[in-house]
């Protein structure tokens, strides 16, 4: 085998090679070992993604038992958008706006809740309310909680990978550090001698 492919194959697999230190076979030895950690932190990863995916969907149906979706009518315009430059709009999504709705079989509510720019006094915004009947988040909602899941069990295995990966270079860098300082010795005895010669 040539190329990357080959190198990497003869650098975990050394053999019986009577010129191998005992240096080479620790570091293929830890390359291996690597390699095996990270094949054995996918299932962890996994693992630690489909926990946290539960986790998310419990809080989700915690939320939504605890939240309701309601409609609020603001009583005051929403500012217009300002123009940032020349010919451009401030692109900022949303503003807080005074508005009324009604939670608990018709209790008026009174608060702030975000709407469009631009939207004048009488226009319905849709507004989740917490059990107070205050502005609340929505909540998570399905996708929420998978990408969340996605995302933790990705981190997972690539802090694994970057744990092992760091233990394997800086392992292999003593290892050189050491090989680099056996055969300047070597060298030094092996020039004394030829000195004498």
């Amino acid at each position: 085998m040539t190329g990357p492919i080959g190198r990497f194959w003869r650098r975990l697999h050394i053999g019986r090679n009577p010129l191998a230190r005992t240096s080479d076979r620790v570091e293929a030895a830890l390359l291996f070992v690597v390699l095996l950690g990270l094949l054995v932190a996918v299932p962890l990863a996994l693992f630690t993604g489909s926990q946290t995916y539960g986790g998310q969907l419990a809080v989700s149906e915690e939320q939504r038992a605890s939240r309701h979706l309601v409609t609020a009518t603001l009583i005051e315009d929403a500012p217009t958008p300002v123009p940032a430059t020349e010919g451009a709009f401030s692109t900022s999504g949303s503003a807080g706006v005074q508005a009324t709705w009604t939670y608990n079989g018709g209790e008026p509510k009174t608060g702030i809740v975000a709407a469009d720019p631009g939207a004048t006094a009488g226009t319905t915004v849709p507004v989740w309310i917490n059990e107070d009947g205050n502005p609340a988040p929505a909540p998570i909602s399905s996708t929420d909680a998978a990408t969340t899941g996605v995302l933790a069990g990705i981190f997972a295995w690539l802090v694994a990978a970057l744990v092992l990966t760091a233990a394997y270079w800086i392992t292999r860098f003593v290892l050189d550090r050491r090989r680099a300082a056996r055969w300047e010795a070597e060298w030094a005895a092996l020039g004394d001698r030829w000195a004498r010669s």
